[in-house]
């Protein structure tokens, strides 16, 4: 990740059960560390965390492509620069761009 990177690393408690491809998650976490890191200018922290979190239909309505249920939430944050409004609103048609989803 480069020197002046702290990597910090806050695993949930009894975690459910997820189904994934292993590959196809360290590809994921991989390419968000990097970039993670590229935003960082020096000195800085990337954060991974893992959560149970539930989803009731009164949330799903509010926010849509939810669906109710209990999931594993997993959060990479860095205190870098960050993306402006613009990169925000094409992020998905950028990722596709560089073959990343």
């Amino acid at each position: 990740l480069g020197e002046g990177i702290e990597f910090v690393w806050l695993p949930g408690s009894s975690l459910g059960l997820v189904k994934m491809d292993p590959s196809q998650i360290d590809q994921i976490l991989a390419n968000l560390c990097v970039n993670a890191s590229d935003a960082i200018s020096g000195i800085g922290k990337i954060t991974l965390e893992t959560h149970n979190v539930e989803f009731d239909e009164a949330y799903c309505l509010e926010h849509p492509g939810y669906l109710p249920g209990k999931y594993v939430q997993l959060v990479v944050s860095d205190n870098g620069t960050g993306m402006d409004q613009e990169t925000l609103k094409n992020i998905f048609e950028l990722l596709c761009r560089k073959g990343l989803v």
